[in-house]
């Protein structure tokens, strides 16, 4: 992925997140044991100060959250997902148009990242839609 192309996804996100506004949640599940909403992710402000932990909440209503100070590498293909390297834990994205999802991990600002069911996903969201449909949390051995 090109540098420019980079940037525009980060600038992307940023209008997304209302830079300079409050914050502005792109999903309902804002509360533990919520509903997860249509939106796989959301994201705060970049006027405010970045997330402490960022929570990834499962299909089965299970949520690990993860702090960022302990994120030390983050990587994305788009043709296999995310890969996020927490010090203790490894966490695997995989889906559909994520780099909007990068972008924000990479400047802190997702504060829950949603798994979604892959019919559901299809049935309810657009073929351009960002979709989280796995989420992997490891401990390296």
């Amino acid at each position: 992925m090109s540098d420019e192309k980079f940037t525009s996804l980060v600038e992307k996100t940023k209008r997304q997140a209302g830079e300079g506004k409050d914050a502005v949640p792109l999903t309902t599940a804002d509360e533990p044991g919520d509903e997860p909403g249509k939106d796989p992710f959301s994201v705060l402000s970049a006027d405010r100060m970045q997330k402490v932990m960022c929570e990834f909440r499962l299909k089965t209503g299970n949520a690990v959250a993860l702090a960022y100070s302990y994120l030390v590498k983050a990587e994305f293909d788009p043709s296999s997902g995310i890969d996020l390297d927490f010090s203790a834990h490894k966490v695997r994205l995989t889906g559909k148009n994520l780099a909007p999802v990068f972008a924000g991990l990479v400047t802190q600002r997702v504060a829950v990242v949603t798994e979604m069911d892959d019919l559901y996903a299809e049935a309810e969201l657009g073929p351009d839609a960002t979709v989280v449909t796995g989420i992997e949390v490891s401990q390296p051995q």
